[in-house]
Formats: C-alpha cells, sequence, structure tokens
C-alpha cells in the first residue's frame, strides 16, 4: 500500500484545492473544499489533511502518510 500513493501528487492535489476551493471547515479545523475534496494543515504546517468520501489522509513529515478508510474500494476510488 506504502507504494501506491505518490506524495509529489498530493501536494499538488493540496495545492490546486487551496487555491481554487472554497473555505470549509474539516474534521482537523479550517481549511478548503474543492470538487468533494477538503484539505487541512497541521497548526505546525507539517502535515497535511485530506478527505473524501469516507477516506482520511495524512501526509507528514518525510512524505509519510496514513490513510483511514472502511474498505479497499474506498481507498482505490480516493486514488
Amino acid at each position: 500500500m506504502q507504494n501506491l500513493i505518490d506524495a509529489k501528487q498530493l501536494m499538488k492535489v493540496f495545492s490546486k484545492v487551496e487555491q481554487q476551493g472554497a473555505p470549509a471547515q474539516t474534521p482537523v479545523g479550517n481549511g478548503f473544499e474543492l470538487a468533494g475534496m477538503q484539505v487541512a494543515t497541521g497548526f505546525d504546517g507539517y502535515d497535511l489533511y485530506f478527505f473524501a468520501e469516507g477516506v482520511s489522509l495524512t501526509l507528514g513529515f518525510h512524505q509519510k502518510y496514513h490513510i483511514d478508510a472502511q474498505n479497499e474500494q474506498q481507498i482505490d476510488q480516493f486514488i
């Protein structure tokens, strides 16, 4: 699973949602939303949070990430 997600692509998605999206309240605080994807940053700026259709993904320092989802199908749709 670790190799399925490209951290650079995630950062591009974050940037697009942040620039083109509308301000939104996410599960971790203030963020942005675009086309069903919500994004937010951690208080220190090192963590990026992504939320979409039952999936939450945290991209942390050194491009390590953690995904929470109810099933593999949700993860596949997220990717």
